[in-house]
């Protein structure tokens, strides 16, 4: 199951200014270089470090670990939720904790491509902080700069191939072994991306229940 989030505008400023820092520094850019860990042909691949997880831009809002926290509860809930209609599948469960793997944003440019690959973890996201306006205002071709999600295998009159256009503040919840790729583009600019990996404990609700939870 994919399920969209919109990541509030003060989230989406702050990892901007985050990145742009990191970005214009070469030494700071070079301490936090995560493309070891990665796959793809891209500028720039940086590390996430764990203070801009509690920053709180606005007060209104959560940490945007907060927030994050509170996708992934909408999403477990949601899936256990459809399950209940299958008689077969596992009883409700409840979000105990959510714990951050690792976090990347991703520069791109012209040219850049992600291949078919797969994260670590139960939960993996993907969002956009910024996008070249060719992509943005419909001006590239043959899904130039977009993800692509793929489950499954070729089949007569079942889609296996799911396609989504990102956009600026768009954040994408996953499972982690969902094979994805993201395809080049040609026009100027940097397509920035926030990426990253969660495990999550769960607990059945009935055991939760009986033990007063």
């Amino acid at each position: 199951m994919l399920m969209e989030f919109k990541m509030p505008q003060s989230y989406v400023d702050t990892l901007n200014e985050y990145g742009d820092k990191i970005s214009s520094d070469s030494e700071k850019s070079k301490q936090l270089d995560f493309s070891n860990n990665l796959v793809g042909n891209v500028k720039q691949e940086h590390q996430v470090e764990d203070h801009i997880w509690h920053k709180k831009p606005d007060p209104e809002l959560p940490t945007l670990f907060g927030w994050v926290g509170s996708c992934t509860n909408a999403y477990v809930k949601t899936l256990s939720q459809m399950r209940r209609f299958n008689p077969a599948a596992e009883k409700e469960k409840i979000v105990t904790k959510v714990m951050l793997n690792s976090a990347w944003i991703v520069n791109s440019i012209a040219g850049d491509f992600n291949p078919l690959h797969m994260h670590n973890g139960m939960l993996s996201a993907a969002g956009w902080l910024k996008m070249p306006p060719s992509v943005e205002k419909d001006e590239e071709r043959e899904q130039a700069g977009w993800i692509e999600f793929m489950h499954g295998v070729p089949q007569s009159l079942v889609e296996f191939k799911y396609p989504v256009k990102p956009h600026v503040g768009q954040l994408f919840l996953f499972p982690a072994w969902l094979v994805h790729e993201v395809y080049p583009f040609r026009g100027k600019g940097i397509r920035r991306t926030l990426s990253f990996n969660l495990d999550v404990d769960l607990e059945s609700a009935i055991a939760m229940k009986e033990r007063g939870i």
